[in-house]
């Protein structure tokens, strides 16, 4: 099997577990605090690493690149993250890690918008089914632990919105870079562009509250948030087709889900069940036909290399 394939599921499962760590951390560190510290610990872990690894050295990096990964950084880790905690004072769990599933129909609209890629009506069905599964969780019911909130789902659209936005940029960016120094890189980024909105929070917030625990789950959201997932995803999404990246969205909501479940004691309603499985159809639909056109594509050039 494509290794590729494999990093990037590990990738979005480790992604995915931390949602019902990070909305229970949110209950002792603020926001931008928690983003901050995590971020320092990943750079921290990684910048060595790429120095022994990729034998980088992040002074000759060029201007464009760090342009291209500072970008990445704010759009795909800072602004996601820090919309997605905020979310957790107003949403479920679960309803974050489904809403979140979202990126891929946000890929697909933005795509059409600033690219001007082509949406086909399969993608369009894909898009309207994405969008109905969402708006199954508003039903009054549809969630048995909580309720979210008008302004958690303006939280959980932004963070959405962020993450799509960085997969744009990533196209219209390309960096060139291995894949340790480009997760370090991004947690480098991630912890500069985070640091005047802590500490803004640490006028209120001292750090020497934070419990054993609490710097646990740092560490925890540091390493196996922030350094491995995204090590894992630089070295599988350059080797798998961008529409199985697309699919691999799906992992993130099963993930979420299942730890939430078992460890959490959260339930799942019929209805969260419902719009949960009306998402993963539509990054199924909309994912398969370019993977189709794409096998196609091949068999044509094959055919005219013969």
């Amino acid at each position: 099997m494509n290794m590729g394939y494999i990093y990037v599921i590990l990738c979005y499962a480790l992604v995915g577990v931390s949602y019902p760590i990070a909305a229970d951390a949110m209950n002792s560190i603020p926001p931008w605090t928690f983003t901050f510290i995590s971020f320092l610990i990943g750079a921290v872990i990684l910048l060595p690493i790429a120095k022994l690894v990729d034998k980088t050295r992040f002074t000759a990096i060029p201007a464009k690149s760090w342009l291209a990964i500072a970008v990445q950084a704010l759009l795909g880790a800072v602004l996601y993250t820090a919309f997605l905690l905020y979310s957790f004072e107003y949403a479920t769990v679960i309803t974050s890690s489904i809403f979140s599933s979202l990126a891929p129909a946000v890929v697909l609209v933005l795509s059409a918008l600033m690219l001007g890629e082509s949406i086909s009506m399969r993608k369009l069905l894909a898009i309207g089914l994405a969008v109905a599964g969402v708006l199954v969780l508003t039903v009054p019911g549809a969630e048995s632990s909580g309720t979210t909130s008008v302004l958690g789902y303006v939280f959980l659209a932004l963070s959405t919105l962020s993450t799509g936005g960085c997969v744009i940029a990533a196209k219209k960016l390309d960096v060139h870079l291995p894949a340790v120094t480009m997760a370090a890189g991004v947690c480098i980024t991630g912890t500069l562009f985070s640091l005047v909105p802590a500490l803004t929070e640490m006028a209120d917030f001292s750090i020497s509250s934070l419990t054993s625990s609490n710097w646990l789950v740092l560490v925890y959201y540091g390493a196996l948030v922030w350094a491995a997932p995204y090590v894992c995803f630089y070295k599988g999404v350059t080797k798998i087709p961008a529409s199985a990246t697309g699919m691999a969205f799906a992992v993130i909501p099963l993930a979420a889900t299942f730890f939430s479940i078992i460890f959490f004691g959260e339930s799942l309603t019929m209805m969260a069940a419902l719009s949960l499985g009306m998402v993963l159809v539509s990054i199924l639909l909309a994912e398969s036909r370019h993977e189709v056109e794409e096998m196609s594509s091949d068999d044509v050039s094959l055919a005219k290399i013969s």
